[in-house]
């Protein structure tokens, strides 16, 4: 069976091939090593943050939001992401609970002040938008599971695990995208062995009609469960702390320009 912690050591090499524009405020592997339940054969996935350069923010030419690259690299897969912090600020603060994710995985390539700075940042904005990112996303993944003819491991993992961190996450307000730690808060037990069944597996595999359709007809109460989440949530409508994220922002483009933070 594959272990769910990532090489990082490999993610960083690809990292320096592949260095974003600016700075780089953080990288986290993120998806099925994140949530899991690689498969021996899953990819590294990693989504990060970068400051561009003053030049690109204060010139005419509008700058790149996004850094991409994918390859396969000393054997494996490797799909890189950053985005301009910008964006990803902009992002947390529109309640999208992908980049809410990737700045608390714990599986980082870079760690330091900053990072824990753009964390406290993040906890302070969890907000009840949240579920409407994660009752979407639980939508496409049924979308996607039932799109393909022999059902896949893949795709039923990733509808129970969208929507347990959000039932989680609107409950608690912690945030949790490992999946066997939501199965064993919330169930049903069929998915520790949907777990294994993958991660045992080829990243596409596919399972046994059975267990497919008993844990198909699990949807519509993990929908209910989400919506009830949000009508009990503790969390506020909408993130308390724009304000300090701005002067966070500001702060960070005043040092690249060599200014003392006001």
């Amino acid at each position: 069976m594959a272990t769910t912690a990532p090489d990082l050591n490999l993610g960083r090499r690809f990292l320096e091939r592949h260095p974003p524009p600016g700075e780089l405020l953080f990288c986290a592997v993120s998806g099925a090593h994140l949530y899991g339940f690689p498969s021996p054969d899953s990819d590294i996935d990693l989504k990060g943050a970068h400051a561009a350069p003053v030049e690109e923010i204060l010139g005419i030419t509008p700058r790149l939001e996004a850094h991409n690259r994918l390859e396969t690299f000393d054997g494996v897969e490797c799909d890189l992401t950053t985005l301009e912090i910008g964006k990803v600020l902009t992002l947390v603060l529109q309640g999208n609970g992908n980049t809410v994710e990737q700045v608390v995985s714990p599986f980082q390539l870079r760690t330091g002040a900053l990072l824990e700075e753009l964390r406290e940042l993040v906890r302070d904005a969890l907000s009840r938008k949240l579920h409407r990112h994660y009752s979407g996303f639980f939508r496409g993944m049924q979308r996607e599971h039932l799109r393909h003819e022999l059902p896949q491991a893949k795709t039923l993992l990733y509808s129970f695990r969208v929507a347990l961190t959000g039932i989680h996450l609107l409950k608690t307000g912690e945030v949790l995208p490992h999946l066997p730690s939501l199965a064993h808060l919330y169930g049903p037990a069929e998915l520790h062995d949907l777990i294994a069944l993958k991660m045992g597996g080829a990243e596409r595999s596919a399972i046994p009609s059975r267990l497919d359709e008993d844990l198909r007809s699990r949807w519509p109460k993990l929908s209910d469960e989400l919506d009830q989440a949000l009508e009990r949530s503790p969390l506020p409508k909408e993130a308390a702390n724009q304000d300090a994220m701005e002067r966070w922002l500001i702060d960070l483009r005043r040092r690249q320009l060599g200014l003392t933070s006001s």
